[in-house]
């Protein structure tokens, strides 16, 4: 802070520190023609000194003076007496450079006495009274602009927060909805700023907020689609208390047009309403970013469980923080800009490394923290139930599909077995998109869009496994993907994205079945005894999958054993128990596809497999780019899971044209099963037998783990990376900044530039020259106290030039340039003298060093 002192006394008499007047103190420059005062000398922010009154020879030019006194402030600081912009405050005239009381455009007097006489036993001229009004104002604008600069970075850390949802919500639905959110405060609170208190801000914000909601998210309540009327804002806060528990008890991202979405545009308004208040009352460079780390905490726990990832936000939010402490340190427009790019390596750089990190790929899901609601099941007639009535009306238009693939379509998964009926097990809970489970087999993607026609619900068809679905009230199984809604209709269409697993054949030869007893198990009858027919279905399946050497070639036999022991009847009664499945092996040999796949999964359990019915349908009839899917296109499949793999299907239902009497065609199969069932089948037939497992056998050297070696070698290359890209930011960043300084335009800008140097230097050296409260004596005093009395000297003469570059009526020249320089390396040869080198190294490592 600037130090007052008493006016200058009459000349000859004393000065306040004993010195004559006449008597010039040792400044490190030649005295001008006349013994002039000591100029006032800059510091970490003030250099307090009582100035001697400027004696005048008639006849000579005056000498060079300075205000009596000043005050430096430190690099990155302000002085209280300068404002906000930076600059030099000075004392002892009464006034600011040039400034006179407030207001005024010359200089004043002890009195207060604003004529020239005044200004010119003081030193001070009109003309420069004009010359220091014209700065203080330029400083002044300069001040706004950096608040204005600081407010935007403000604004744009709270829209970085909100993109953060992009895990959560869809990206089309949050830009809509974080522009307004992020700019609208911005603006308000530069329009508002100094024409009301904080407290008159907020309602008028809240305000705005609720206007921006109802014109963007609740137009339909909205009075004239715009104005926030009591149903709308209801709406919105209703939304903003909802969203959470919502959020946290959902299958993520929510569906686009979500009311959850809500809550992104109160957090974003909320944070950037703070963070632009902050950057325009307060002073501390980083205080603004702390409103938008609490949103960006909150996309990132939610986003967990989302498919997005928050990197690319990560980096951007650090990077826009790091953006925002240029501003607000009071760099110069083009220091900012020269941090620009150094920024946009650091983002470019965290970006490309954090995904690699080990940390990265099993994040904390704040979930398993929240009780979920059970999973819904739906109740209905069982599909299989439902085969033969739909093949005895063939032609009954079900729905139709629009896409490019002739992939059969799944409609329900049916696991469980009561001996009479088979029946799911699924439980349903709502997605607003994804439909998670999928496991991390290389799959096609497939996108359809499905009209329903006359399909009894709930459920719903989809191209295998589900990646994605878009509609009215969908809800989802995780574990099998399947699809329903509780408003299925005719009329009801809805979109999926879906991906078509590729199976590698020569894995299923040797693949083990899963560990899964609920899908192997065989229950007892309704009377709870055991039904005889379980040892006949055992019977039959030995005799059919004779030969077999792997589980896998089981299945496959056991599939081309029923097509070729009975015949497609789509006239044959109906059902799938126990007693109908014996009549159908044994006798009848006739049935329809319900009995086929129902007959394999029956006896794919009693050879220990685990087993499942699908039923769904084949593609239909292409008209265009339309597939009509009718009631004849019903069909049934099973599916045996296997370790590793995952659940295989398998068409025991053979062609209705070429059935029976030895034929092997499978109806509605897709290339890849045949081809599968084709290769498995062919190894069966191979007359050397797989050799069984022997205890004698030495055991096998164990095969390095190559994600295990992996892990910390990537730990390692992240970190090298992250440490190399630091290293050469403040390798590079001091280096080009001192440059800059030394060769400034001006000599006055080189002198200034030599004292933040080293005000810098002895920073970096571990001295607490850090406030604004120091004066040029006390930095001297320390840094003769810490390092070494021959600092004190060249500090105080730095300090004098600095002063009389900033301040003084001749402007200096390059001389007096190089001689502050000088000066400069004097102090840096004596703090390489007296500090160390591990603690000069750490000063130059720490990130002080960026920011000197």
């Amino acid at each position: 802070m600037a130090t007052l002192t008493p006016p200058p006394p009459a000349p000859g008499g004393p000065s306040p520190d004993g010195h004559p007047t006449g008597h010039t103190a040792a400044t490190g420059r030649p005295p001008s023609g006349t013994a002039g005062p000591a100029p006032a000398q800059p510091s970490g922010a003030t250099f307090a000194q009582a100035a001697p009154a400027q004696s005048q020879v008639p006849g000579q030019p005056p000498s060079r003076s300075a205000p009596a006194q000043t005050s430096m402030p430190a690099p990155g600081e302000s002085s209280p007496a300068s404002g906000p912009g930076g600059g030099f405050a000075a004392a002892g005239s009464g006034a600011a450079p040039g400034g006179g009381a407030p207001g005024s455009g010359g200089a004043a007097g002890p009195a207060g006495r604003g004529d020239a006489a005044t200004a010119a036993a003081h030193g001070t001229s009109a003309g420069q009274g004009r010359e220091g009004g014209s700065r203080s104002g330029a400083g002044e604008r300069e001040s706004a602009g950096r608040k204005a600069a600081a407010v935007v970075v403000a604004g744009l850390l709270a829209a970085c927060a909100g993109l953060a949802f992009d895990g959560v919500f869809p990206l089309e639905s949050l830009l809509p909805v974080v522009g307004p959110a992020a700019g609208g405060p911005c603006v308000l609170a530069l329009a508002l700023s100094g024409r009301l208190p904080l407290w008159g801000t907020i309602p008028i914000s809240v305000l705005a907020w609720l206007t921006t909601v109802s014109a963007t998210l609740f137009r339909e309540q909205a009075w004239l689609g715009f104005l926030p009327g009591p149903s709308a804002a209801g709406a919105a806060l209703t939304g903003v208390r909802d969203a959470g528990g919502w959020l946290l008890t959902t299958i993520l991202p929510a569906a686009p047009g979500s009311p959850a979405i809500v809550l992104v545009s109160f957090l974003v308004w909320a944070a950037a309403t703070v963070a632009a208040e902050l950057a325009l009352r307060r002073r501390a460079a980083m205080l603004p970013a702390v409103a938008a780390l609490p949103v960006f905490a909150v996309a990132v726990v939610l986003g967990v469980a989302g498919g997005g990832t928050v990197v690319p936000y990560a980096a951007c939010f650090a990077g826009l923080v790091l953006l925002l402490g240029l501003v607000r340190t009071g760099r110069s427009p083009l220091a900012v800009a020269a941090g620009v790019p150094l920024l946009a390596l650091l983002v470019l750089a965290a970006t490309v490394v954090a995904p690699v990190l080990p940390i990265a790929e099993r994040p904390f899901d704040v979930r398993t923290l929240v009780e979920q609601p059970p999973p819904r099941p739906i109740k209905g007639v069982s599909a299989l139930d439902q085969v033969s009535a739909w093949l005895q009306n063939p032609r009954r238009e079900l729905f139709t599909v629009e896409t490019s693939s002739d992939a059969n379509l799944r409609l329900a998964v049916l696991d469980t077995f009561d001996g009479v009926s088979w029946t799911s097990s699924a439980g349903f809970v709502p997605t607003g998109g994804r439909v998670p489970g999928a496991d991390d087999a290389t799959r096609e993607t497939v996108e359809q869009r499905f009209t329903v026609q006359k399909l009894p619900g709930p459920w719903l068809p989809a191209a295998d496994r589900p990646l994605s679905a878009t509609g009215t009230d969908l809800v989802v199984d995780p574990a099998t993907g399947m699809l329903a809604s509780t408003q299925a209709r005719e009329g009801l269409t809805y979109r999926v994205t879906s991906g078509i697993r590729r199976y590698p054949a020569a894995e299923l030869r040797h693949a083990t079945p899963a560990d899964d007893p609920e899908q192997r198990r065989l229950p007892d009858g309704p009377d709870g005894r055991t039904p005889p027919q379980r040892a006949r279905l055992g019977e039959i399946a030995r005799r059919a999958t004779k030969g077999a050497r792997s589980p896998g070639q089981q299945a496959a036999k056991l599939a081309s054993y029923l097509r070729k022991h009975a015949v497609n009847d789509v006239n044959a009664p109906p059902g799938h128990s126990y007693r109908s499945i014996e009549f159908f092996l044994t006798e009848s040999k006739r049935g329809t596809t319900e009995q086929f796949a129902a007959s394999f999964a029956l006896l794919g359990r009693a050879l220990g497999l685990p087993t499942r019915i699908v039923v769904g349908f084949r593609p239909g009839e292409k008209k265009g780019g339309v597939r009509q899917v009718r009631g004849g296109d019903v069909l049934a499949w099973a599916e045996v899971e296997f370790d590793g793999i995952g659940w295989v299907p398998f068409y025991p239902t053979p062609s209705r044209t070429r059935s029976g009497d030895g034929g092997d065609v499978a109806e509605g199969a897709p290339k890849q099963a045949k081809e599968i069932e084709q290769a498995i089948n062919d190894s069966a037939g191979q007359a050397e037998p797989t050799p069984k497992p022997s205890t004698d056998r030495p055991t096998p050297p164990p095969v390095p783990d190559e994600d295990a070696s992996a892990g910390p070698l990537m730990w390692l290359a992240a970190g090298g990376g992250l440490a190399a890209v630091y290293l050469l930011a403040v390798a590079i960043v001091p280096a080009v900044r001192r440059a800059r300084r030394r060769r400034a335009p001006s000599p006055a800008a080189r002198v200034v530039g030599a004292w933040r140097q080293t005000v810098t230097r002895l920073r970096t050296a571990g001295l607490p020259v850090t406030t604004g409260t120091l004066t040029a004596g006390e930095v001297a005093f320390l840094a003769e106290r810490a390092l070494d009395p021959a600092a004190r000297e060249p500090l105080t003469a730095l300090a004098e030039l600095a002063n009389l570059a900033t301040f003084g009526d001749t402007p200096v020249d390059a001389a007096d340039a190089d001689l502050a320089w000088r000066h400069y390396a004097a102090v840096d040869a004596v703090v390489k003298g007296n500090v160390g080198v591990l603690r000069r190294a750490a000063g130059r490592l720490s990130p002080v060093s960026l920011f000197g």
